[in-house]
């Protein structure tokens, strides 16, 4: 979470994801204020088990499945890649920036 913050409040945060099932109050406020006072898009996740698991915080087994997925509070994007993909165009839509 520091280092999320670190991020957004030096400008570097594309977009930054926030678990609701944050336990700790003050942390979803101080980056919540941060997106706010940078404009950068805050996306709520529902569980931090799934932000982590985006955030590729876990194993893949043979099958494909996640296994041993660390939760996770918040997780910034500071660069998307390639922005000529699908998922980018998705992404954006999604954010209202297409």
């Amino acid at each position: 979470l520091h280092e999320t913050a670190k991020y957004i409040d030096a400008g570097k945060a594309r977009v930054v994801f926030l678990a609701e099932s944050c336990n700790e109050p003050a942390y979803k406020k101080l980056v919540q204020a941060l997106c706010v006072e940078k404009n950068t898009p805050l996306v709520d996740v529902e569980d931090n088990k799934l932000l982590g698991e985006w955030a590729g915080l876990c194993k893949i087994d043979k099958d494909g499945h996640p296994r041993k997925v660390v939760g996770a509070s918040c997780v910034c994007v500071t660069d998307f890649g390639d922005e000529n993909t699908e998922a980018y165009t998705f992404l954006m839509g999604q954010l209202g920036k297409s």
